[in-house]
């Protein structure tokens, strides 16, 4: 979990020597055949850098010596002997500490030796580029890409990354915010592969009404404990009483777990979806500097854990209390939440609203199919409606209004296209021919239409 960085410049060359290569990304990486060959003592040396690291920095101590002491036996008994080309020995490395110890915030990669001129241009930061990433942030609202009210009066909101800046949480107080007055809340972190601590300090703020204590991290290196703290202020109208549900999925990682896994053990949230990707470590990357190429190393320096049990998520990710494909996440999620309001509203009009939004939603979850036979039972004209059945799908026109597609929901009864406040049903008669076309609206009211007799 990227949520702070250390850089420290004993080490040779730190990422901090050019802006644009702060944060390498894999198109930074060298490819096998781009660098000049390496020879034993470089291999060496190479590993005798990274292991170093890896044994002072490493957040676990145990693992650190394993991948240590299992790199420097390779390398002693010549696994690495036939590797001339720095990005195929740097793969071969990551590989191999991998094996020994699965971590999914670690990396070993080559890159190209550093442009003097690029290093100047970094230090010397082009307005234009500013501009462009600055562009690029708020055309993708800063990570905020969804916010509505989906039907029960529950609200919605999709976030995409845990951002930074004053815009970001602007952003983030605009959409907490355009949710505050819903009946309960769902928060989409499916797509979100983490990103600041503050952020997520300052969406938890939103809510609890006092600073809630939601994680601990050790730094291996400092001997040192930070707590993490919820914001104790945050602009707009706090969500206390409403219940909050976090949708998840295999890639919701980093920040966005540290998030879950703090609302979750808090008893804030209840998470639905898939298990998290397992990513509870905080990194900080190093380069060092050889003759024609840089290699680096991305190390997991601090441990997230819950302070009432010492347990973390690394490896094994956040388990959802209601475990579904990510795709069914939503809908189930928007399911738990009308049961809830459901069980606790007394008004009877109200009440009828919420079964009606449940009942659609539970067809999507349970779909049904509906033989031709039965289609070419129900075609057929309803006074100023028709029913068509058209290459094996039934439709619904009325007059020459548009047409709409209809999806079973039981045997006599439909959803309209994407009608939510729509739906049909058919009455038959004793000998179960059909000979009524009945609409039925989310408000109670019904309207009916006998069969044209042929």
């Amino acid at each position: 979990m990227i949520l702070r960085s250390r850089f420290p410049l004993a080490l040779l060359l730190a990422f901090t020597l050019a802006g644009s290569l702060a944060s390498p990304t894999q198109a930074q990486f060298a490819r096998p055949g781009e660098l000049p060959p390496i020879d034993a003592p470089t291999r060496a040396a190479i590993v005798d850098s990274l292991t170093a690291a890896i044994d002072s920095i490493y957040v676990l101590e145990a693992p650190a010596k394993r991948i240590v002491l299992g790199l420097r036996k390779n390398l002693e008994e010549g696994a690495y002997d036939e590797l001339t080309d720095p990005a195929e020995f740097a793969d071969r490395l990551f590989e191999d500490a991998q094996a020994i110890n699965h971590d999914g915030h670690f990396r070993i990669f080559a890159m190209p030796p550093l442009n003097p001129e690029v290093v100047a241009a970094a230090q010397d930061e082009d307005p234009a580029d500013v501009e462009r990433e600055r562009r690029r942030r708020r055309a993708n609202n800063y990570g905020f890409r969804e916010a509505k009210i989906l039907p029960g009066g529950v609200g919605y909101v999709r976030f995409d990354e845990f951002g930074h800046g004053k815009e970001a949480f602007d952003a983030a107080a605009m959409a907490m915010n355009f949710v505050s007055n819903s009946s309960a809340v769902i928060l989409d972190l499916r797509q979100n592969g983490g990103g600041s601590a503050a952020m997520i300090r300052f969406i938890c703020g939103y809510f609890f009404e006092d600073n809630a204590h939601l994680i601990n991290w050790d730094i291996r290196a400092e001997n040192l404990t930070r707590q993490s703290y919820s914001a104790d202020y945050v602009p707009g109208q706090r969500m206390l009483e409403q219940p909050l549900y976090i949708l998840t999925s295999g890639q919701t990682f980093s920040a966005a777990e540290e998030f879950t896994f703090d609302m979750r053990n808090l008893e804030r949230a209840t998470v639905v979806g898939d298990t998290t990707g397992g990513g509870g470590h905080t990194v900080a990357g190093y380069v060092y500097a050889f003759d024609g190429f840089r290699m680096g190393i991305r190390i997991p320096y601090g441990r997230a854990y819950n302070p009432e049990n010492n347990e973390g998520w690394e490896g094994v990710g956040v388990i959802p209390h209601i475990p579904v494909p990510a795709d069914q996440a939503l809908t189930v999620a928007h399911s738990e939440a009308l049961r809830g309001l459901i069980g606790h509203e007394e008004d009877t009009e109200y009440l009828a609203a919420l079964e009606w939004h449940l009942q659609g939603l539970q067809s999507q979850l349970e779909p049904m199919t509906i033989s031709l036979e039965q289609m070419q039972a129900l075609a057929g004209g309803y006074g100023p409606r028709r029913i068509i059945l058209e290459n094996g799908v039934l439709y619904y026109q009325r007059e020459d209004r548009p047409r709409f597609r209809l999806e079973p929901m039981g045997a006599d009864l439909f959803r309209v296209g994407d009608l939510e406040y729509f739906r049909l049903s058919f009455e038959r008669d004793v000998t179960g021919a059909v000979v009524k076309l009945i609409g039925l609206y989310d408000n109670g009211r019904s309207d009916e239409n006998v069969r044209d007799v042929s």
